[in-house]
Parts: structure tokens; sequence; C-alpha cells
């Protein structure tokens, strides 16, 4: 039996096909496209996918409220903590 399923990102739309006879080539063509394109299981509640691309750019909240601890650019100057 032949598998197909198609992954979608969930912020920019772009999508990779995964296909295969069950379940050895199915899930080598799965590991394949997850390694090759970076695709990564989204934050949150949902089971929604980011392609590796959205992936490099992502900030969630966490990020964002602590981006100033982490780069030093983004800190306000000394007399102003």
């Amino acid at each position: 039996m032949e598998g197909q399923v198609q992954l979608r990102c969930r912020d920019c739309g772009r999508t990779a096909s995964v296909r295969g006879e069950i379940p050895e080539e199915y899930f080598s063509c799965f590991l394949r496209v997850i390694q090759r394109d970076g695709w990564v299981v989204a934050p949150g509640t949902r089971v929604e996918l980011l392609c590796g691309e959205c992936f490099k750019e992502y900030e969630g909240s966490e990020t964002h409220d602590d981006a100033e601890k982490i780069d030093p650019a983004r800190r306000p100057p000394r007399a102003a903590r």
C-alpha cells in the first residue's frame, strides 16, 4: 500500500510531498523531506508545520519577550534600564 501526504507551512503555505510504499519507502521519504527542507512542528497546541525558511525567521512570544536579554544589540542603554 502506498501512502501520500502533502506538508504545508502554517506561515507561508509552502508545500512538500511525501510519498512511498508503507512503511519503509514512506518513512524514508518523510525523513528526507524533513532533513532536506528543515520542516519542524510549529509551537502551539495545534498540529501545524513550519518550513525551514519560516523557522529560520521564527520569533515566538518567548523569543520576542526575551530578545533584549539575548541580543546585546537590542538592549537599551544602561542608564535607561
